[in-house]
């Protein structure tokens, strides 16, 4: 026998209290000197025995009242052949059903896991006993997972019907993730068992956690094992999966090494790269290449058995404006992440405004007449020598400019910035612009510290101190510390002498700064003695990017405009800010589309065409005067999306960008973790593990009554003796 409330079993001592009551008012007998006490003691005699008996009788069944009570409050439970006559069915089930899109894998028998996955949530739900005390939640299992029936019910038919209804996604699996839901419905129930089915085909990157989470997912898995245990509750990981794990996936789709911007009549180049996750070698392989849904090219791959292919192709873009192009391998078992979409917008050309601090009569003593020519060499800016076309203004001419209408803004050596020029810098790269930053001998440093820094909240993503180096350039530093993993420097990873031996004779020092996320070094000098300065340093800035050069852009401080590598670096550094908007067009199933609005965009209505061509509405949040944002969320199915703008003045809705929304690349990674690695990696997660994989025969599921209900009955019994305690106090006391 065991008790789901032990701990109310000590209520039971009060049962003494009637014991201590009759005691302490038992009747008491004076001494009377009386002449017929003789005639009083022989009635007494005769009905002495008579009224023990009944107090005592009173006095038991009071006491059983109260140890009863005690007794039912604890709920006592067995869980024995003895117990059957008693039992009834009380369990809470948890169904956990995946839906990520591994489980769409069609194995040889043509058969899926989401199949099998279908039959088993229906035989848990056919077990249930409903018209006792059975409930039942269902969840489902992917890395946004859902509580689909939340709260504890008992309609077994709904459930069949939603299970039935759901389909594969296109989401990917996070065990970790949809533990939390079930934790949440467990602590709901007020069954006496719960239990909770895990149906998946137990992939292993389903139970993938990164370090820095698996102490608290470790307690997680703890909570729920806990939260299961008492009277013959449990964890049952039900494994649908088969053991094949031939599969061929695209997993990334994006612009090649080196190539930042997409303009027209310029060639532009992708990379895509397929994975062979199967043991053997793949031969004739047929890769299509579409843009805005057009075919325009295929390729024949040959892949080695669990290896990366990186495909390049070219395409030339006629038109400018927002382009989609889409990968797509022929179609294999698993067909979900076989296609992959990348959404730029094409531009004629990337419009710079570059603020002089200095100007100059020669190119010498410019400021930015390096700068310039290594931006765009052509001497009229509309010859499309380069995809930069460059409008200058001095320092004083900065605020007849909006900066909205640039894709990049470049400040050389200002001395001071006026606080609504900072106001519209930032606001500018909050929405998603960028900033290059140039400081000289006209930088004053506690000006730039106030307008620009502001103890880290501003966009200069360090502290200056004072200029240092050789003047007159006596001597020189080159470059070192090179993150060749940025984005804006990967280009020279094969080129390194052309930027790492560019000479610098002078630099503005900055304060030394304790690591943060949003702040990256991106090179440093190679100053002897101690640790190298920065040369270039970043900051993420809202959707934007800000990047300080703690040098200056012309012969002043150094000789680096005269070198070749200083053309490359300012291409490749002007060409990194000034696209980096090409992020957020293309995101993972699940993740919202953002879009910040200009003036001349707005409208009062915007329509997200998906897929499959269905329209859901959306409307912008002014976020000040001149911008609006907007955000969409239902993006649960992987594919392009388009974003109209809805006008009364003009005669259709209006492209106003595309968006590539994308599978998880690793949920194609079908491999699955064993019974033995799984207890070894969580051994807080106490489980029975179920194989119900393809090709196995289905075992027959069944949810037992859990105990004997004996609390049921010691309240029927507490109800029987408080009314006979009542007819028999009554009917003693007429007779006394």
């Amino acid at each position: 026998m065991g008790f789901l409330h032990s701990g109310l079993l000590w209520f039971a001592a009060a049962g003494s209290i009637p014991i201590l009551i009759h005691l302490f008012n038992r009747q008491r007998y004076k001494r009377v000197q009386w002449a017929a006490m003789e005639w009083l003691l022989a009635a007494m005699k005769k009905t002495r025995r008579r009224m023990q008996l009944e107090n005592l009788i009173l006095l038991l069944i009071r006491v059983l009242v109260l140890v009863f009570l005690a007794g039912a409050l604890a709920r006592p439970f067995m869980q024995s052949a003895f117990a059957t006559p008693f039992a009834e069915s009380n369990t809470h089930a948890v169904i956990v059903l995946d839906v990520s899109y591994s489980m769409d894998y069609r194995g040889p028998d043509r058969t899926t896991p989401m199949e099998k996955g279908r039959q088993v949530a229906n035989g848990i739900l056919n077990a249930l006993k409903t018209t006792e005390n059975d409930r039942f939640s269902l969840i489902l299992l992917t890395d946004s997972p859902e509580s689909l029936i939340g709260e504890p019910s008992s309609n077994v038919e709904n459930g069949r019907r939603q299970v039935g209804e759901r389909g594969v996604t296109d989401y990917g699996t996070s065990v970790a993730e949809t533990m939390e839901l079930v934790r949440d419905a467990l602590k709901k129930s007020t069954n006496m068992v719960k239990k909770v089915f895990i149906i998946t085909d137990n992939q292993r990157h389903a139970w993938t956690v990164s370090e820095k989470d698996r102490t608290r997912v470790s307690e997680l898995y703890r909570e729920v094992s806990d939260l299961t245990a008492p009277n013959g509750g449990g964890i049952l990981v039900y494994d649908v999966g088969g053991n094949v794990v031939d599969n061929l996936g695209v997993v990334s789709l994006d612009l090649a090494d080196g190539q930042k911007v997409i303009a027209t009549d310029q060639p532009s180049e992708f990379t895509a790269t397929i994975r062979n996750h199967g043991p053997i070698q793949v031969s004739g392989v047929s890769m299509n290449i579409l843009i805005d849904g057009a075919k325009q090219g295929s390729y024949s791959l040959t892949i080695d058995p669990n290896a990366l292919l990186k495909q390049k192709f070219v395409h030339t873009f006629r038109d400018p404006g927002p382009h989609s192009i889409t990968v797509e391998l022929e179609a294999d078992a698993l067909s979900h992440d076989n296609r992959r979409s990348f959404a730029v917008n094409v531009r004629d050309a990337l419009r710079v405004l570059i603020v002089n601090g200095e100007r100059g009569t020669s190119t010498s003593t410019d400021e930015v007449a390096f700068l310039k020519t290594a931006l765009n060499p052509s001497i009229d800016q509309r010859e499309r020598l380069s995809h930069f076309l460059i409008t200058e203004v001095l320092e004083n001419g900065f605020m007849r400019e909006d900066p909205r209408k640039f894709d990049l803004v470049i400040l050389a050596n200002l001395e001071t910035i006026a606080p609504e020029e900072v106001t519209s810098l930032e606001e500018y790269v909050r929405s998603g612009g960028g900033l290059l930053m140039f400081l000289g001998d006209k930088t004053e440093a506690y000006t730039w510290n106030q307008a620009m820094f502001r103890n880290g909240e501003g966009l200069l993503p360090c502290e200056l101190e004072k200029p240092a180096g050789y003047p007159d350039n006596r001597d020189v530093f080159g470059i070192t510390g090179v993150d060749y993993d940025h984005p804006a420097l990967s280009f020279f990873r094969d080129l390194k002498a052309s930027l790492t031996r560019l000479p610098i004779s002078q630099y503005y020092a900055v304060k030394p700064w304790d690591p943060r996320p949003d702040v990256r070094v991106m090179a440093g000098l190679n100053v002897p003695g101690g640790a190298p300065p920065p040369l270039l340093v970043e900051r993420r800035f809202g959707r934007g990017r800000a990047v300080l050069c703690t040098t200056a852009p012309d012969l002043e401080w150094g000789l680096m405009p005269k070198f070749p590598g200083y053309v490359m670096l300012m291409d490749q550094i002007c060409s990194y800010l000034a696209a980096p908007v090409q992020r957020f067009r293309n995101i993972e199933v699940g993740e919202p589309m953002e879009y910040t609005l200009r003036a001349t965009e707005f409208a009062k209505k915007f329509e997200v065409v998906g897929p499959r061509q269905t329209s859901s509405e959306v409307s912008p949040v002014q976020v000040n005067d001149q911008a609006w944002h907007l955000s969409f969320g239902g993006t649960s199915e992987a594919g392009v999306y388009a974003l109209m703008r809805v006008r009364d003045d003009e005669p259709a809705p209006a492209l106003v960008s595309y968006y590539a929304v994308n599978v998880n690349a690793d949920e194609g990674f079908v491999e699955k973790l064993s019974e033995q690695e799984l207890r070894s990696i969580f051994p807080q997660l106490k489980f029975t593990y179920v194989d119900q994989g393809l090709g196995t025969e289905p075992k027959a599921i069944t949810v037992k009554a859990p105990a004997s209900n004996i609390w049921k009955y010691l309240l029927g019994a507490v109800l029987a003796l408080l009314l006979a305690e009542t007819v028999l106090a009554q009917l003693f006391g007429a007779r006394r």
